[in-house]
């Protein structure tokens, strides 16, 4: 073999993974199976347990889905991406949503009240959210409770518990005055 050939083939090797492999939304049948399991069939295969993920999770909800699952040897393997959950049939739509706001389901930052700092890696913050009055506990706050962009804010409590405030400029100038030193 040519070296220019030995080259192709290692790139074309290399670069496997860096393909994205829309899946044709027409072929696509989701169902839950008796264990209340998301499972699917698509060209004649069908995948058990599927993940389904938002992989621009922040910034669309129904774009760029990865739909996955573990085969025979336990392996994560990517089935393909949904692009626009909009070209599924209401039934597969409503499925794959219900899941998918589960999975996300991160109530939104409305109001900051107070940020106690405990001088041991942790912070305690009462805020205000779309579920209620809540105040949490957050470790390491300079990775857990960050800005994901200019006016997003992101949370993740020590329980794992995910919130969020799309647009901190929105919120009133004392919860803003509150988060001042921390993000």
């Amino acid at each position: 073999m040519d070296n220019t050939a030995e080259k192709k083939e290692i790139m074309d090797e290399r670069f496997e993974i860096d393909r994205l492999e829309i899946l044709d939304c027409s072929k696509l049948k989701f169902y839950k199976d008796e264990g209340n399991f998301i499972s699917l069939e698509y060209n004649g295969e069908t995948y058990f347990n599927v993940r389904l993920t938002r992989l621009i999770p922040f910034y669309s909800k129904t774009t760029y889905i990865s739909v996955a699952y573990d085969n025979k040897d336990n392996e994560f393997k990517e089935i393909g991406v949904i692009k626009d959950m909009n070209e599924l049939s209401e039934d597969q739509y409503k499925m794959i949503d219900e899941y998918l706001e589960y999975k996300y389901y991160m109530p939104e930052i409305t109001k900051v009240y107070s940020i106690k700092d405990n001088n041991r890696g942790f912070i305690f913050v009462d805020i205000q959210t779309t579920s209620g009055r809540k105040t949490i506990c957050i470790r390491d706050w300079y990775s857990n409770f960050r800005m994901l962009s200019e006016k997003l804010l992101y949370a993740v409590d020590v329980d794992g518990n995910k919130y969020f405030c799309p647009d901190i400029d929105k919120l009133d100038k004392k919860s803003l005055s509150i988060l001042e030193i921390f993000v």
